[in-house]
């Protein structure tokens, strides 16, 4: 990655940080005492967190989240560094950074509105994650940190590419799916099934296609 690119997402993944911040405290003073911070599968609040915990943890959440994504390719062990995936890396980074941010907003918005309905907007924005995600899966090259990383794509290189390819397509259609599910209000145990099966499917491929090119020893 050229240092004009590094130097492009950092400057993003700061303003994105920054920007939390701003409206963290910008929404601070029309917030009440406790903010909702936990919702059961029916939608309902049953958490509550005091101010000024209840709107700055987020901010602070996805402050120590990102610099900690952003150190841990550096410690890589050898054969797994990220190479070519960097950028794809990084822009996975910015992406969580930006959700948490509307997680954050929702969230103060239900403070204010408690007619607001939580969850489904939060499985609509966790549907539009696995999309993007799966967007970029199948470019990802073998690493230790972004992936589908199970003991048979960590073992092959063949393997990995094929699961990465299927998770793709599992991702897309997955994420779709809980989209539309969160728009038409759909059961949340359901959505979180379809979530689920995005990522159960390819590991499963992942067992069956190494045994097929790879095979295991018996002995």
């Amino acid at each position: 990655m050229s240092q004009r690119k590094r130097n492009k997402f950092l400057f993003s993944i700061a303003v994105v940080i920054i920007v939390t911040w701003l409206v963290a405290w910008w929404y601070e003073p029309k917030l009440p005492e406790t903010i909702p911070t936990h919702w059961n599968i029916d939608g309902e609040i049953d958490g509550w967190t005091k101010k000024p915990w209840g709107v700055y943890l987020l901010p602070v959440i996805s402050s120590i989240s990102s610099l900690l994504l952003m150190l841990l390719p550096k410690i890589a062990p050898k054969g797994f560094k990220l190479g070519t995936a960097q950028s794809i890396y990084e822009l996975f980074v910015l992406i969580m950074a930006i959700f948490m941010f509307a997680v954050m907003v929702l969230t103060f918005e239900s403070a204010l509105d408690q007619s607001v309905d939580a969850n489904q907007w939060i499985m609509v924005g966790i549907g539009i994650l696995f999309v993007l995600i799966g967007n970029y899966l199948s470019k990802v090259p073998k690493n230790f940190f972004l992936g589908i990383r199970t003991p048979w794509t960590l073992s092959s290189d063949e393997v990995w590419y094929k699961t990465h390819r299927l998770g793709s397509w599992t991702f897309i259609a997955c994420g779709f799916l809980v989209i539309l599910g969160g728009f038409f209000k759909w059961s949340t145990t359901l959505l979180i099934v379809i979530l689920l099966s995005a990522a159960l499917v390819p590991l499963l491929y992942s067992l069956v296609i190494y045994k097929k090119i790879e095979g295991f020893d018996e002995s």
